[in-house]
């Protein structure tokens, strides 16, 4: 699958914990690849994807943000969404 981040298609692929080394995802910035560890459950594997979105912007437009910063915005985005997710599909 494919997604455009900041004007850019990145490919996300799916591999399995041994081909990740433990991680739960990975941006190649690059490469433009978003790779998510396979071996987790659909709800970790969708914060490991906005947890990389959020990499990938912020290098994109220079933030620096840091991993704890990451962290608390890939959970704070989710939960807006999760506890709002009527108001987002209205946009479609």
């Amino acid at each position: 699958m494919k997604i455009k981040i900041c004007g850019i298609d990145y490919e996300v692929c799916y591999r399995t914990n041994e081909e990740m080394s433990g991680h739960l995802g990975l941006a190649d910035f690059n490469g433009q690849k978003i790779s998510i560890n396979s071996n987790h459950t659909k709800q970790t594997q969708e914060i490991a994807l906005i947890h990389e979105i959020l990499h990938i912007v912020s290098d994109s437009y220079g933030l620096n943000l840091s991993e704890h910063q990451v962290k608390i915005l890939t959970h704070g985005l989710i939960s807006v969404y999760k506890d709002n997710s009527n108001i987002f599909h209205d946009f479609n």
